[in-house]
């Protein structure tokens, strides 16, 4: 069971300000992997420590790099932030990589943090009031505005006690993350790890994961099973959300997972190349965003290009938001609620973010639909989850399960199974072999399925009704809830069923309209051709009539007016007598029939002779004996 808090802290600031040594001072690791960034003296990549709080909270800090070349490293390392360290040296005070690494804090929705001056001891007490006061005109208006501002050196130690306590006080007002719902563990790093394999970290964002647990890599789709966990260089059977976890794969190489992959619970998360989102413009953004805008997009630790779509207005200015569809170059694996962040696509500096309200847009954007679209996509916006149920099974009815809330909504499954029931309890919605439907499908599947038989009638009177199965597909409807409305309508007698065709009760086959004359045709033309008739296809093509409307007057002849039909050709009933005769006058006077026998009689090649023999013994007027027939029972 998970009885201890973990929360994830982050840096943010600009190049050069202390954050690595910072960590170092707080929790004794270095968090400089590389020999690059030993050398060149600044943190190129993610780095990753831990410390426990005096209170019992484990934290797993993430060192960013500050420096603007390596900003999408910052932004792998920035998502699902509980409490950030926002460093700025006392010796510079504010500088560019700060403002931007606050507009990548403030729109990725990090609600806590502690501004920590570092170089204290590089700057007199007159200039560190000064920039105090800095900061805080700087942080006015974001999450950071009334928050700690404490000056620490790292080099002789002064004020990290103070650091640790304020850390402490604000971890106990963060609330823990919920490991109830789904595993969504975005990936920060891969690499393999002799005699173990292949080797995966991140934050675990939600959820939970236990070894031997089936995992699935996205957006490739890979599945593999969990071998071993580390959770702050520890192994452990259970990680939990809110912690730096480590997790060892199973049958999967290093090339096959990769930072910007998604490990999560098998059967609930679908890719896509779009998404549609509310974007805010950061008021520092030097551009103006209109349709076919392009961007570099971050969402969790994954980077990608993408076009921004506005949806309901023609251009945004730095400070506004809106509502976007960001159609782009990878597939991501999102979920309702997800923050986000733009870069500029060149110069590429952090021009603002988001959140997303459509994680699986169902067709592309476009402004002649704009009206129909925002009906679509405000209650999103604004709705509250349990009225969100109705509104998405409205809108793609029998297409959802209860699943499919965890990507669209953000939800748990078992939020996910509640809100369901309590909609099925109100009645808004019902749920028909598994699939979701609004309440009032069934009475427009009715009048559909009334009048797709009343069509075919109109369209076919020849026919005995719609084949069951046609009828069904033609719909797009389930087999069971299919089922259930047409055995509410036979039972109604508004429908009756016979074999596999479905027709309005009372319904008689007739030959009129087009097919008064196909019928007319189609007979002169079987009893003209006595016992050599032109097959149905060759009738269609000398008559021109398409060979489905033939094939259907064929059925009528065969059912209504005593045709038979024998392969592809069709018999009339004074032919089919007069067989009968031949027949019957030769078996008075010899008791087999030999297929020379036979044609000589009806005056045919071998090419009638043989399907009408085989049709005469499936009768029981004939029976075959060798190469040669007898008499049968019926005859």
């Amino acid at each position: 069971m998970q009885s201890k808090k973990f929360l994830v802290v982050g840096t943010a600031g600009h190049i050069d300000h202390g954050k690595t040594t910072l960590i170092k001072a707080l929790t004794g690791i270095d968090t400089d992997r590389w020999e690059e960034e030993k050398k060149r003296g600044m943190t190129i990549d993610l780095g990753f420590a831990h410390l426990k709080l005096p209170n019992g909270t484990l934290i797993g800090i993430v060192d960013v790099p500050g420096h603007e070349k390596f900003i999408k490293n910052m932004l792998a390392g920035a998502h699902g932030l509980d409490l950030v360290l926002f460093v700025v040296a006392a010796d510079e005070g504010i500088m560019p990589q700060t403002e931007e690494h606050l507009t990548v804090c403030q729109v990725l929705g990090t609600k806590k943090g502690v501004v920590v001056l570092t170089k204290k001891d590089l700057v007199d007490e007159e200039w560190l009031e000064l920039v105090k006061e800095e900061v805080k005109e700087f942080t006015k208006g974001t999450f950071l505005e009334g928050a700690p501002v404490i000056p620490v050196s790292s080099k002789t130690g002064e004020g990290i006690g103070e650091l640790l306590k304020a850390l402490e006080k604000l971890s106990e007002e963060v609330e823990p993350r919920s490991s109830e719902g789904i595993l969504r563990l975005p990936v920060d790093r891969s690499f393999t790890v002799k005699g173990f394999g292949t080797v995966i970290t991140g934050t675990l964002l939600s959820g939970k994961v236990k070894v031997g647990d089936e995992v699935e890599i996205l957006p490739k789709g890979l599945k593999t099973k969990v071998r071993g966990i580390q959770v702050h260089g520890k192994p452990v059977e259970e990680a939990f959300a809110g912690q730096r976890t480590a997790v060892n794969l199973a049958s999967v190489s290093k090339e096959e997972v990769k930072r910007g992959d998604l490990l999560a619970t098998p059967g609930y998360l679908r890719p896509t190349k779009m998404v549609d989102a509310v974007l805010e413009l950061s008021k520092n953004a030097s551009v103006i965003v209109e349709s076919g805008f392009k961007v570099h997009f971050h969402h969790l630790t994954s980077e990608t290009e993408g076009e921004v779509y506005l949806i309901d207005r023609e251009e945004l200015l730095p400070g506004e938001r809106a509502l976007v569809q960001i159609r782009l170059r990878d597939e991501i694996v999102p979920v309702y609620g997800d923050r986000f962040v733009v870069r500029n696509y060149s110069p590429a500096r952090v021009i603002g973010g988001g959140w997303i309200v459509n994680p699986l847009p169902e067709r592309k954007f476009r402004r002649r639909f704009r009206e129909k679209y925002l009906e679509f996509i405000e209650p999103l916006v604004k709705g509250k989850k349990e009225g969100l149920i109705f509104h998405l099974v409205s809108k793609f009815p029998g297409l959802l399960t209860e699943k499919d809330f965890v990507q669209r909504l953000g939800l748990t499954p078992e939020e996910a199974r509640k809100l369901v029931e309590k909609a099925v309890e109100r009645g808004e919605i019902f749920v028909s072999d598994g699939r979701l439907y609004p309440s009032n499908y069934l009475g427009q599947v009715r009048k559909e399925l009334i009048e797709a038989v009343e069509e075919f009638h109109r369209r076919y009177p020849v026919a005995p009704g719609i084949n069951r199965e046609s009828l069904r597909s033609s719909l797009k409807l389930p087999g069971e809830l299919f089922s259930l409305v047409v055995s509410e309508l036979i039972g109604e007698g508004v429908l009756e069923e016979e074999g596999s065709y479905l027709r309005m009760k009372g319904f008689k086959p007739k030959a009129e309209g087009e097919f008064k004359e196909i019928v007319d045709r189609l007979e002169s033309a079987s009893r003209e051709g006595g016992f050599t008739p032109p097959s149905l296809k060759e009738f269609s093509k000398s008559t021109g009539i398409p060979e489905d409307k033939v094939y259907m007057a064929a059925s009528y002849l065969v059912r209504e007016k005593g045709y038979h039909r024998i392969g592809d050709f069709l018999f009339s009933p004074q032919s089919f007598e007069r067989i009968e005769e031949i027949l019957k006058e030769h078996f008075k006077k010899k008791e087999t029939l030999s297929v020379s026998e036979f044609k000589d009689y009806l005056n045919i090649s071998r090419k009638f002779a043989i399907p009408i023999l085989e049709y005469l013994d499936s009768l029981g007027l004939t029976e075959r004996k060798g190469n040669e027939r007898v008499r049968g029972r019926n005859l």
